[in-house]
């Protein structure tokens, strides 16, 4: 398991992100005013580790939903499939248009995020994690940014994210670390670093490793609380 560290934060990883931005900004035109981007270190991590999987192969993007990465990655040459709740998605963004939940100021309406997809032509899926409806060995590549803190039963989700995900290829998570657990309430959760590390004992995790350091300059939202980010990639042997 790798965690983020600032000094991680370098001019390389700023390039990275600032190519990211100028990709998307392509898709979703120049007065698009909702955020492309809302994570950084996690997300350059997942750029950095694609770069290992051959151009042209499937790629299952999970919590898509106002994200932009599954469109970056097909730009590469990737076939792409962008996946979330949708429907669920759909009638959370409707109850915050018409006033019935809170709005939130990071995120697309729904129909305006489905729109650029459709015109990059870029298949958008009603998937649930904890059953995927797609064949075995189905895909090259899964990617969990910031996702798998957000399902209740995430040791099925990653059993059915490993089941889809073909020989040698690759599972690419992202996910929220504290100095204690928090445990699932009000839609997520924080794993301790034992937690991650039983969580991925099944699995044959070849990302680097590290232990997370709790120091304020780490935590990643703000000095509100200690959380860390970590990223786990897993390679399916052949």
């Amino acid at each position: 398991m790798n965690y983020y560290r600032r000094s991680e934060l370098t001019a390389d990883v700023a390039g990275v992100l600032a190519r990211y931005d100028e990709t998307a900004r392509r898709f979703v035109g120049q007065d698009y005013r909702h955020p492309l981007r809302m994570r950084d270190w996690e997300l350059a991590r997942v750029l950095e580790a694609v770069r290992a999987v051959p151009v042209g192969s499937s790629i299952l993007d999970t919590g898509s939903f106002n994200t932009y990465l599954a469109l970056v990655l097909a730009s590469y040459g990737y076939r792409m499939t962008a996946s979330d709740l949708i429907w669920r998605r759909l009638v959370k963004s409707l109850e915050r248009r018409f006033a019935l939940a809170p709005k939130k100021a990071t995120e697309a309406p729904f129909f305006e995020w489905l729109g650029v997809y459709r015109k990059a032509r870029v298949p958008v899926r009603n998937l649930n994690l904890t059953r995927l409806r797609c064949p075995d060995s189905a895909f090259d590549c899964v990617v969990a940014l910031s996702v798998i803190e957000h399902v209740p039963q995430v040791e099925r989700a990653l059993a059915e994210m490993y089941r889809v995900l073909a020989p040698g290829g690759r599972l690419l998570i992202t996910t929220d670390c504290a100095p204690k657990p928090v445990a699932y309430t009000n839609g997520v959760r924080y794993f301790s670093e034992s937690e991650i590390e039983a969580l991925f004992r099944p699995y044959p995790v070849t990302s680097r490793r590290n232990s997370p350091d709790f120091s304020r300059e780490n935590w990643c939202y703000g000095a509100s609380q200690p959380v860390v980010t970590a990223f786990i990639e897993v390679t399916r042997p052949r």
